[in-house]
């Protein structure tokens, strides 16, 4: 007797099922897009118990006959392929044709459909029609999960909690209402509206109905394309952050996906504008050739492969580095303190139109035309307005914090902030320069390594050479250090020399722009004027003068404020003179 069998098609639906239907959300996943690639153009997902007793998805769409519903409960049974050359064209989001099985085959599913004329209802148990017939012709398709995972209990016991689960959903509908903003979405659970789209073709609009209006108030649009890839989108200001990653949404040809290395690029992009283990909220939409995208890498269709990545990771952490160089991001101090909230505000009448006021002000925008390179230099500044105002120094606090005004308000500069940031440019500037300026040590000095180090080190000399730094081995299990750059203070060439070596230890990867950025990071912090330390005025005017030089004056390398703002109406709302 053959050990080989075939699996009869019930397992083979709840194999698959283990693949495509992980949660409540995987489910609303799917059967979204199955509503997208009919045309929908109002889609509406009904919840009772974060869906665990029912997820109903309602479209408008251009609906299925009688063959073709009996057809989509078939494993891989799908419309949208039908040969090999439409695997490398696909611009529909559903293609693989295990989904509505699958969902069957773990639920009790109904569907209901109609091209119009008439409709047609079916309703599934384990994967199989128990019931059917004729219905009302209403134009489009209802699909009805109900007790999802009643048949597979361990499923069930890893699930996260209600809530949990929930905010999977919510978070999902709000990146598919942002990749497809022509199309009105509706989410309910328990008959409660959690979500709502106009599906008014405007970006911004979908983000006003996600985040609070101080955060939309302090988006800023940009754009921008090389030869393979053109991409677009809103960033929020540095001083709007989130403690994890899932505020990144990242479409591809109107496909909501994942892809760890766009996040990266996004994130350094923002690098020292935020602090580390902050993440920025972005809307970052790609535009590309089919041929250069792989969505068939994944079971749930979420991460995809790019042709050409790295140009097009050069393009995003630019473009997105450019546009915050434009931009003045010193925080205004409002008289209320509390960071604002990401969950979806209840807006008034009053708020729409002011939504509505911002959506059509003329956006703000960076462009930069030819980007055919990797961006690991330090990027020039464009030509812009003074990012720091002009103000007069009137005093200090508790020997931390510089007081200075102007006609626009209290200014409060943070001294160690402020410094570390000026000595962070001039770093990573000098560490930058092709034609870095070196000093012959006389008399070389050894590096206190250990043998185990000193044979890792051997291989990598030469990644010395391009910071100024030469080695080499002294013949007795060691290694010294010959050259050194110019800018290298006197009696702590082995200090600083010791800072690179340890990164090029502990990452076999790293670049030569990680060194540089990590190395002046850690220098400028330990070489900067400290907190509770009173300066002088001649040193004040200098750390101002340097200030309005920088770059980014706004934040220190590790992202902290350097230097916020208290208008004169925010003071005079203080004090109760206006209100």
């Amino acid at each position: 007797m053959a050990k080989i069998v075939q699996l009869d098609q019930s397992l083979s639906n709840l194999i698959a099922a283990g693949e495509v239907v992980v949660n409540m959300a995987s489910v609303v996943k799917e059967l979204v897009e199955n509503s997208i690639d009919a045309e929908a153009s109002t889609i509406k997902i009904d919840l009772l118990e974060t869906g665990l007793n029912e997820i109903k998805v309602t479209d408008d769409g251009f609906g299925m006959s009688e063959e073709d519903i009996k057809l989509s409960v078939l494993r891989h049974a799908t419309s949208k392929i039908k040969t090999s050359h439409d695997l490398y064209h696909i611009s529909t989001l559903g293609f693989r044709g295990e989904a509505i099985p699958s969902i069957a085959s773990v639920s009790h599913m109904e569907i209901i459909s109609s091209e119009g004329e008439t409709g047609y209802r079916i309703l599934i148990r384990n994967g199989t029609i128990i019931e059917e017939g004729e219905t009302a012709p209403a134009k489009g398709t209802s699909i009805a999960v109900r007790y999802l995972f009643y048949n597979t209990p361990a499923r069930l016991k890893h699930l996260k909690a209600t809530n949990t689960e929930l905010s999977f959903i919510v978070e999902y509908v709000n990146k598919m209402a942002l990749s497809h903003p022509e199309i009105s979405f509706t989410l309910t659970n328990n008959n409660q509206r959690l979500f709502f789209s106009s599906g008014s073709n405007e970006h911004l609009k979908v983000l006003s109905n996600i985040y609070s209006l101080d955060i939309i108030k302090n988006m800023v649009y940009f754009e921008n394309k090389n030869q393979y890839f053109s991409i677009s989108g809103y960033l929020a200001k540095p001083m709007f952050t989130r403690s994890s990653r899932n505020h990144i949404t990242v479409i591809a040809n109107n496909r909501m996906i994942k892809n760890n290395q766009i996040i990266n690029a996004v994130n350094e992009g923002y690098k020292t504008y935020i602090p580390i283990g902050k993440y920025p909220i972005v809307f970052l939409k790609i535009d590309l050739d089919p041929l250069l995208i792989d969505v068939n890498v994944h079971p749930q269709k979420l991460e995809v492969k790019f042709t050409e990545e790295r140009l097009l990771l050069s393009l995003i952490k630019t473009t997105i580095n450019q546009t915050l160089l434009t931009l003045n991001l010193i925080p205004e101090i409002k008289e209320t303190m509390n960071e604002p909230t990401h969950t979806q505000d209840t807006l008034d009448l009053s708020t729409k139109e002011e939504v509505n006021h911002i959506i059509k002000e003329e956006p703000r925008t960076y462009h930069e035309p030819h980007i055919h390179h990797d961006h690991h230099h330090h990027t020039e500044s464009p030509k812009q307005s003074k990012k720091v105002p002009s103000m007069e120094y009137i005093g200090q606090y508790l020997g931390t914090y510089l007081l200075a005004q102007n006609k626009d308000g209290l200014y409060i500069i943070d001294q160690h902030a402020a410094a570390e940031r000026i000595r962070y440019e001039q770093y990573y500037k000098q560490f930058g320069d092709v034609n870095i300026n070196t000093t012959e040590l006389l008399v070389p000095i050894t590096l206190d390594l250990s043998n185990s180090e000193v044979l890792a080190l051997k291989d990598k000399f030469d990644q010395f050479v391009p910071l100024g730094i030469s080695l080499q081995d002294n013949g007795h299990n060691g290694v010294d250090i010959t050259t050194v750059p110019s800018y290298f203070p006197r009696d702590f060439e082995r200090v600083y020399t010791e800072e690179i070596v340890k990164y090029i230890l502990e990452d076999k990867d790293v670049t030569v722009a990680v060194i540089r950025d990590s190395l002046a990071k850690n220098l400028s912090c330990k070489h900067s004027i400290k907190a509770n330390h009173f300066i002088n005025r001649d040193e004040i005017d200098t750390l101002l003068y340097d200030l309005e030089h920088c770059q980014n004056p706004y934040t220190c390398p590790h992202g902290r404020p350097v230097i916020i703002v208290f208008t004169q109406t925010e003071i005079e709302k203080l004090f109760k003179r206006i209100m």
